[in-house]
């Protein structure tokens, strides 16, 4: 696969969206040595949350051609997901929080940072690519 075609908000957004979908697997709340992991609440959501943003990023930059979505429309569903992503991790922190927790919050953050970075670089004309 040819990352060029990646600007680096999208490779930030590709990160963080790939950290939100592992993170629904690992434990979101541990307390006296027992854990549950996401994917037993509220994971299923940011999961599937992940899924579409991974789906989004893929027809903004071209690997997904056969997709007909503005790549303006694409990177405004993406920054809804990833702060949907955030909103999660933030209403879902405890003081029992567990290592999925974080993730899910840090990369739902660090998600929306780069989906804000794609859409500044998109308003100068710079970086916003549809094949």
């Amino acid at each position: 696969m040819d990352l060029t075609r990646f600007s680096t908000p999208q490779r930030v957004s590709g990160i963080a969206i790939l950290v939100v979908a592992l993170a629904a697997f690992l434990p979101w709340v541990s307390i006296f040595g027992i854990s549950v992991s996401g994917i037993r609440g509220d994971g299923v959501i940011t999961l599937v949350l992940a899924v579409l943003g991974a789906v989004a990023l893929a027809t903004r930059t071209g690997l997904l051609p056969q997709l007909r979505i503005p790549a303006k429309a694409s990177l405004v569903a993406s920054l809804v997901l990833a702060a949907l992503v955030a909103l999660i991790g933030l209403l879902d922190m405890n003081g029992a929080a567990a290592i999925g927790l974080y993730l899910t919050l840090f990369g739902g953050i660090a998600w929306v940072m780069g989906g804000l970075l794609e859409l500044k670089d998109a308003r100068q004309g710079t970086a916003v690519t549809s094949s």
